[in-house]
C-alpha cells in the first residue's frame, strides 16, 4: 500500500517520474525503499536551489530505479530524455576510449607524449618524459590553467594546447604527485586525434558512444546549440538560467553531454552490465595509480574513495560545465552504480551539488547522508564586495559634489593627498585584479561560473576608476579655483591703480570757499 502511494504521487505532474524499484539489495548494500530516495534528492533540491534533477540507481542488468524532477532553463519537465552537459564526467570516458585503443594496440599507454605529440614541450626539459599514463592519473605535474579551457573559438582543437604550453612551468615533478588539471585530458584529446586523423569527438561515438548506447550524447557545439536547453548559474543564492556556450575542443575533458539515458548506459559499461569494456579494461580504469588521501586514490579517470559515513569503497567522478552538474559514482560491492544529472552550477554550491550523487551512494550504503552548509566564504565574499562598493560610492559622491562646490583652498597638502589617495586605490585595483587567482580562475571566468561575485568585482572596479578620476577633478578645480582668484584679485588692484594715476589732481588753496 504505501509502496503504491509513493508510486502514484511520483506520477502527479510536477512532482516526478519513477522507474522501477530497488526491489532486492545486492551484497554489501542496504535495502532503501524508493520514496526514501527521492525523498533525499527533493531534499536536495530545496537545500541547494536545484531546478532540475534527473538520477538512476543502476544494476548490472539495468536500471533499478529511476526519476526526474523539475523542469530545464525553458520551463519544460525535466525527463530521461533531457540533455545536461556532464562537465569532468567526460573524464573517465576519455579515460575509457584511450585503455581500448591501448588495447587494440593504436596507443600504448606508458609511451611518451611527445610519441604522438612531437612538438609537446614545457619550460621545464622534465616534462617531455609525461606519460599517457601520467596524464590519464594527473600525475604528470601539469598545472591547472583555466585559461586554456573553457573557451569557445569555433574552430579550436585540442592540438591548440600544445604551443601554449610551451613556455608554461610544471607545477610538480613528474610522477611525484596528483595535480587535477582539464589540460592533461585536453592534451590527449591531442593524442586521439594526432594517432587516427580524425576529430575525437567522432572517434568517441564510433568506438564507444554507440557501442555502449550512448546514442543521445551531445559532442559538438552545433548540437549543443539544437538540442541543449539553458542550464542555470546562481545570482546571489538564486538559480537563474543561462544559455552555456560549447568549447569545441573539450569534449575529452569537460563537454561532452547526453541524457540520464546516456549516462545509465556509461555506468552500467562500467559495471558487469555491458561487453565494451572487458573485466581487465574496467580494473585498468579503477586500480589506483596515486594516493590522494586517506582512504583515497586516483585510478586512470577515476577517483576511489570510501563511502561517507561508511567503509565500503565508491569509484566515482564528478563533473562541472557552465550551467550544470554531474556525478557518478559505482559501488563495486553492491554491482551498482549512482548517476546524478543537475541543471545548475556554482563554484561556491559545488560541495552541496555533490551531496545529491554521495548522499544516494551512503543510503544504498547503510550510512546516513552527510550534507554540507551553504560556504561561508561565499556570503563573506558578496557581502565584503557589496560593502565595498557603497563606500566607493559613497566617496565618488562626496567627490564629485566637491567638483561642483570647491570649499578649500589650493596647498601643496592637497597635491600630496591626491597623490595618497590615487596610491592607496591604484592598490584596491590591484588587490580586485588579483582576487580571482585566490579561488583558482582567471578573471575573464569568474563571470562564468559566479556571476554575482563578477558584478559586484567589476562594479567595485569601475568605481575605483571614477573614483581616482573625481578626486583628480577635485583637486584640479581648487587649483584653479584659487589661481582664479588670485587673478581677480591682482586685476582689480592693477585697476584702481591705473584709475588713481590717470584722475587730474585738483589742488585746492587754504581758506577758500569754491
Amino acid at each position: 500500500m504505501q509502496r503504491g502511494i509513493v508510486v502514484l504521487l511520483l506520477a502527479l505532474p510536477g512532482v516526478g517520474v519513477a522507474v522501477g524499484a530497488v526491489e532486492a539489495a545486492p551484497a554489501g548494500s542496504t535495502a532503501v525503499e524508493p520514496g526514501r530516495l527521492d525523498a533525499f534528492v527533493t531534499e536536495q533540491m530545496e537545500r541547494a536551489g536545484i531546478p532540475g534533477v534527473a538520477y538512476a540507481i543502476v544494476g548490472s542488468g539495468g536500471v533499478e530505479h529511476q526519476a526526474t524532477f523539475g523542469a530545464d532553463g525553458d520551463g519544460a519537465p525535466i525527463t530521461d530524455a533531457t540533455p545536461f552537459l556532464w562537465g569532468s564526467v567526460a573524464k573517465p570516458v576519455t579515460a575509457s576510449l584511450v585503455v581500448t585503443m591501448a588495447t587494440a594496440g593504436d596507443l600504448d599507454l606508458d609511451a611518451r607524449v611527445t610519441t604522438y605529440l612531437p612538438d609537446f614541450s614545457m619550460a621545464d626539459e622534465e616534462a617531455r618524459t609525461i606519460t599517457l599514463r601520467h596524464l590519464l592519473s594527473q600525475t604528470g605535474g601539469i598545472p591547472e590553467r583555466m585559461d586554456l579551457t573553457d573557451r569557445y573559438d569555433a574552430d579550436r582543437r585540442p592540438g591548440d594546447v600544445v604551443d601554449a604550453l610551451g613556455t608554461m612551468h610544471l607545477a610538480a615533478g613528474v610522477g611525484e604527485k596528483h595535480l587535477y588539471s582539464s589540460v592533461n585530458y585536453l592534451l590527449l584529446g591531442a593524442v586521439v586525434e594526432e594517432v587516427t586523423g580524425r576529430d575525437f569527438a567522432d572517434v568517441l561515438s564510433e568506438r564507444l558512444l554507440r557501442p555502449m548506447g550512448m546514442d543521445t550524447a551531445v559532442t559538438a557545439a552545433d548540437d549543443a546549440a539544437d538540442r541543449l536547453p539553458p542550464g542555470h548559474r546562481y545570482v546571489f543564492g538564486e538559480p537563474t538560467a543561462f544559455r552555456s556556450r560549447f568549447d569545441p575542443a573539450g569534449v575529452s575533458y569537460g563537454y561532452l553531454g547526453g541524457s540520464l539515458r546516456d549516462a545509465v548506459a556509461f555506468a552500467r559499461a562500467n559495471l558487469d552490465g555491458g561487453d565494451v569494456l572487458s573485466p581487465a579494461q574496467r580494473a585498468t580504469l579503477v586500480r589506483p595509480e596515486v594516493i590522494t588521501g586517506d582512504g583515497r586514490s586516483y585510478g586512470l579517470g577515476w577517483r576511489t574513495w570510501p563511502v561517507f559515513g561508511g567503509d565500503q569503497p565508491m569509484v566515482w567522478h564528478s563533473g562541472a560545465a557552465p550551467g550544470y552538474q554531474a556525478g557518478i559514482v559505482l559501488l563495486p560491492e553492491q554491482d551498482r552504480a549512482v548517476v546524478v544529472l543537475q541543471n545548475v552550477y556554482g563554484s561556491f554550491q559545488k560541495n552541496q551539488l555533490l551531496d545529491t550523487s554521495w548522499g544516494l551512494a551512503a543510503l544504498l550504503s547503510g550510512a546516513v547522508p552527510e550534507t554540507h552548509e551553504n560556504e561561508p566564504s561565499y556570503v563573506a565574499l558578496l557581502s565584503g564586495l557589496g560593502l565595498l562598493c557603497l563606500v566607493l560610492l559613497t566617496a565618488v559622491a562626496g567627490s564629485l559634489w566637491r567638483v561642483a562646490r570647491p570649499v578649500s583652498a589650493w596647498s601643496r597638502q592637497r597635491l600630496l593627498g591626491l597623490v595618497a589617495w590615487l596610491v592607496v586605490l591604484l592598490l584596491l585595483a590591484t588587490g580586485l585584479l588579483s582576487l580571482p587567482s585566490s579561488f583558482g580562475v582567471t578573471l575573464g571566468q569568474v563571470a562564468l561560473w559566479a556571476p554575482d561575485v563578477a558584478a559586484l568585482l567589476g562594479a567595485a572596479l569601475l568605481l575605483v576608476a571614477v573614483l581616482m578620476l573625481s578626486r583628480a577633478a577635485v583637486t584640479a578645480r581648487t587649483w584653479r579655483r584659487t589661481t582664479g582668484s588670485r587673478a581677480v584679485g591682482s586685476g582689480r588692484h592693477k585697476e584702481r591703480t591705473s584709475g588713481d594715476e590717470a584722475r587730474p589732481t585738483v589742488h585746492v588753496p587754504h581758506g577758500s570757499t569754491g
